[in-house]
């Protein structure tokens, strides 16, 4: 196959910001169809991404046989129904975080993915960044010798008026952790390897009990400020922190982020409002700046120019392109259904242990 024809079920910002362009942009790729229940919407995305198909029932997308492949970017606690319809249906699917409401849902995702033989991916954005590609490198070269500690901390100061359904458990699963930190759990065990036990609380401090209009709604139930501290297999430990209130941290929309590795001969780390410069520090040096060399800017084979847009941006392109390479090359895309499950039960993990005042140990195996 050297023609991939996609459909994306949820018109909303996440798509207009990363998918479509990275359909654009790569010449195997074609958006044939869209939906979304809002006709309004769909009828704006035909004029803003071009004539296609349009549909506001995701059954009817998932059944068309015009179609090769699913992107899905809906609220939390759609993942679920709509990616096993398209699996079923025979369709590759990518997904966005979190795959599902829990590790049972996402873990189930995968198996059916698995056994149907299609490409699965969850859309992880951040391992894409050049910054992080370059740590990775670092990493699994040994420049940084023994692997130690990894910290990460994702600050972002938005406004303190409802979210709408990501505040609500049952649509959403839980807040910051989900949307944010699972990201950062993610990237770490892509770094480190799999995280064996946690240690983790969650808090939530702004109500939400009011639109951006100022009507009254029911107020969040779920978290705005979320931590753990993991141990990996390796005899690696790390610590992570998030939260969507950290004042003075906006940066334009893009906050703040800081990822690092600690080795035994050396340390690196990645910042997401300088993605195409890195931290490092090797054979006894100080941690320096320096640029992230060429051949990390762009994945391989991307017809992304690394030079062009805003750097914050435009590496989010490149998953398309990891996908549709997965499908043409008929391998498993990176990262998997099988990652954003992992990164779910760690997640999960965290909020059993906060309830229970406890360590947890990880279940590893998916089934």
């Amino acid at each position: 196959m050297t023609n991939v024809r996609i459909g994306i079920i949820g018109a909303g910002a996440v798509s207009d910001y990363h998918h479509v362009p990275g359909i654009n942009i790569d010449p195997r790729a074609e958006l044939v169809s869209i939906c979304d229940p809002n006709e309004e919407l769909l009828a704006q995305r035909q004029t803003e991404w071009g004539p296609t198909k349009t549909t506001t029932d995701y059954e009817e997308l998932a059944s068309d046989p015009d179609i090769d492949a699913v992107i899905i970017a809906t609220p939390n606690y759609t993942h679920h129904p709509m990616a096993l319809a398209c699996i079923a249906a025979g369709k590759h699917v990518m997904c966005e975080k979190p795959l599902g409401l829990n590790r049972d849902e996402s873990a189930e995702m995968y198996r059916a993915a698995r056994d149907k033989g299609v490409r699965h991916m969850t859309a992880f954005t951040y391992r894409f960044a050049p910054a992080m590609r370059y740590v990775r490198h670092l990493v699994k070269s040994g420049a940084l010798g023994e692997l130690r500690h990894f910290r990460s901390q994702r600050f972002l100061d938005w406004p303190e008026t409802s979210w709408g359904w990501r505040q609500y458990k049952n649509l959403a699963g839980a807040g910051d952790l989900f949307d944010m930190t699972i990201h950062r759990i993610d990237f770490a065990q892509d770094l480190m390897g799999p995280i064996s036990s946690v240690c983790g609380a969650v808090a939530r401090y702004a109500p939400r009990d009011k639109t951006p209009d100022g009507d009254a709604c029911e107020p969040s139930e779920v978290d705005d400020w979320s931590s753990l501290i993991g141990q990996f297999g390796n005899g690696a430990v790390g610590v992570w922190e998030g939260s969507t209130l950290m004042k003075g941290y906006h940066n334009d929309g893009f906050g703040y982020e800081w990822a690092e590795v600690n080795g035994s001969e050396g340390s690196a780390a990645y910042q997401l409002t300088d993605p195409n410069n890195v931290m490092v520090g090797l054979a006894g040096e100080p941690m320096q700046k320096q640029p992230v060399p060429e051949e990390f800017l762009v994945i391989e084979g991307s017809p992304r120019d690394p030079h062009a847009g805003v750097p914050s941006t435009v590496f989010r392109y490149d998953l398309v392109y990891e996908f549709v390479s997965a499908i043409v090359e008929e391998r498993d895309a990176v990262p998997g259904f099988d990652h954003g499950a992992s990164a779910q039960a760690v997640a999960d993990a965290v909020l059993e242990s906060f309830d229970k005042r406890t360590w947890v140990d990880l279940e590893t195996d998916l089934g």
